[in-house]
């Protein structure tokens, strides 16, 4: 995989290593418990911004992509970060009921997150 390509998925790396590190040397034996929260959050999330979706709820769905932002930027989750703040861009320009594709790249890249950091978890 050439990952100096220019094409739509500019992201190489799926987790990014130093902050996921960071955080958890930061929060030592807690680490576990806030992944398991956060993989539970992130997937309800994603079920909810297809909700939204489906509804053509803007606000909501703006409101859904930052909080799974946020989440996802303080565990280095670089692709779910992109996908959630392409998400919020579009949906402030009230453009929800066309993301259907965005929503499932989202969907897929938190799968593969997950898988990332139950690799680096030894899961």
């Amino acid at each position: 995989m050439n990952q100096n390509s220019n094409n739509n998925n500019q992201t190489p790396e799926i987790i990014n290593h130093e902050q996921f590190e960071e955080m958890r040397d930061l929060l030592e034996e807690d680490f576990s418990d806030l992944i398991q929260v956060y993989l539970a959050d992130s997937h309800q999330r994603v079920a909810d911004l297809r909700v939204a979706l489906q509804e053509n709820d803007n606000h909501n769905g703006f409101e859904i992509a930052h909080a799974l932002k946020g989440a996802s930027a303080n565990l280095g989750a670089t692709q779910v970060v992109d996908l959630s703040s392409q998400l919020q861009d579009l949906c402030r320009e009230q453009l929800i009921s066309k993301q259907s594709e965005l929503i499932e790249n989202l969907a897929i890249a938190l799968q593969h997150a997950e898988q990332e950091i139950n690799q680096r978890m030894g899961l």
